[in-house]
């Protein structure tokens, strides 16, 4: 199939190959400046009067901005720098160092984690400092020194220099993603018994986006390892980052923080408990516990949190998520929704709820939404909601 391509871009007349570059230079002008105005017209959005304040908002908006400014430097910073007679060596565009950090930040702090101004945070942007000090300090080594000649000799050692150590930056901060993800993903079933607020799909979209542009710093690599033309590298680059710009704009704008601040928070044994009380689970919490589960009922509120349920029992939340996870043998998640699940089946042998359908039932009992009802629901019975009524009018 290559061999085909190739003939036909060797068929091509001078004439058609002029046409197809002025075309793609054509594509390349209007998906970059789309993705500069993009980003400058959400940053609008995100800071408006009538959108609620938030720093993650803040990070999101400081985000599209280099995202931005690193499509600006792609497509001028040449003609500038040439312009105003600024002498550097062209290691690499040092923005793109810029853009894990930032992406890493507004994931911290839409997970509810506060980024502060401190020295581990300056030092996420060490990579992009050290880009910019050798391309200013390199310009003023003279020409005919050993250290520029070995540059020179090896043309291709800064640019693949370059793309490795992003490649490096990108995969080790795809790599954190994870592990937040991770942590995020067991917090949330401590926390929460109902999902439906928080959207999961972001996260997932979120880290896709980060995985594409990693993969294509990747490929980047590998072209300047093994191919020979790579003026298109930098224009592709702006490409990706203007589609970066459609894809965090479109789905992130309405984004909240998706942690409950009392996950974040330190899990510390409540004052007076000492390290050995905190060990052990007293039988007599367990069963105040399920006695107030069993006539109070505060499953049916779909709302219901493990902070809430502990301010209920009169207890601490350290002391209610060690009952449930140490006591019970459970997540919060999951014991909330055993109880749903129960309240449900009772619902299908009442005859006065026999007028309620199986989602009204479902919503009556705390769930928040058909498809997370019936996933629970199976997975706790082994049957759907449907064939589980079936067998009881049977």
């Amino acid at each position: 199939m290559s061999s085909g391509y190739a003939g036909i871009a060797l068929n091509l007349s001078p004439n058609s190959k002029n046409h197809l570059r002025i075309l793609l230079d054509q594509l390349f002008l209007i998906l970059s400046y789309g993705g500069i105005i993009l980003a400058l017209f959400i940053v609008l959005l995100l800071n408006n009067k009538g959108v609620r304040k938030s720093r993650a908002n803040i990070f999101l908006s400081v985000l599209l901005l280099a995202f931005a400014f690193t499509i600006l430097h792609i497509r001028y910073a040449g003609n500038v720098l040439n312009h105003l007679s600024v002498r550097v060596y062209n290691v690499g565009d040092p923005t793109f160092f810029l853009i894990a950090p930032l992406l890493w930040f507004y994931t911290k702090e839409l997970t509810g984690h506060k980024v502060k101004l401190s020295l581990n945070s300056v030092l996420h942007f060490l990579p992009f400092l050290v880009i910019c000090i050798c391309s200013l300090t390199f310009s003023s080594i003279p020409p005919d020194h050993p250290f520029i000649l070995v540059l020179k000799n090896h043309n291709r050692l800064p640019i693949i220099f370059f793309w490795g150590a992003v490649v490096v930056q990108f995969s080790c901060y795809q790599i954190f993603l994870h592990q937040r993800w991770s942590a995020y993903q067991q917090a949330l079933k401590q926390e929460v018994s109902n999902t439906e607020d928080v959207n999961i799909s972001w996260v997932r979209f979120f880290m896709g986006v980060f995985l594409g542009i990693n993969l294509f710093f990747l490929f980047s690599l590998f072209a300047v390892i093994h191919l020979d033309y790579l003026m298109w590298i930098w224009k592709a680059v702006a490409v990706m980052f203007s589609l970066s710009v459609f894809a965090l704009g479109y789905k992130g704008i309405l984004q909240r923080e998706i942690f409950y601040q009392s996950i974040v928070e330190n899990s510390a044994p409540a004052p007076g408990m000492s390290p050995l009380e905190k060990e052990k689970t007293d039988p007599d919490l367990i069963a105040a516990v399920l006695r107030h589960m069993e006539t109070k009922k505060p499953y049916l509120d779909s709302e219901l949190t493990l902070s809430q349920l502990a301010k209920e029992l009169n207890i601490s939340r350290s002391q209610l998520s060690q009952v449930i996870n140490e006591g019970i043998g459970d997540n919060f998640y999951n014991f909330i929704n055993k109880y749903r699940v129960a309240q449900v089946k009772k619902f299908m042998s009442d005859p006065e709820m026999q007028n309620y359908s199986l989602l009204g039932m479902a919503l009556e009992a705390g769930f928040k939404s058909k498809s997370t009802f019936n996933l629970i629901f199976k997975r706790f019975t082994g049957l759907t909601p449907t064939e589980f009524k079936k067998n009881i009018s049977e």
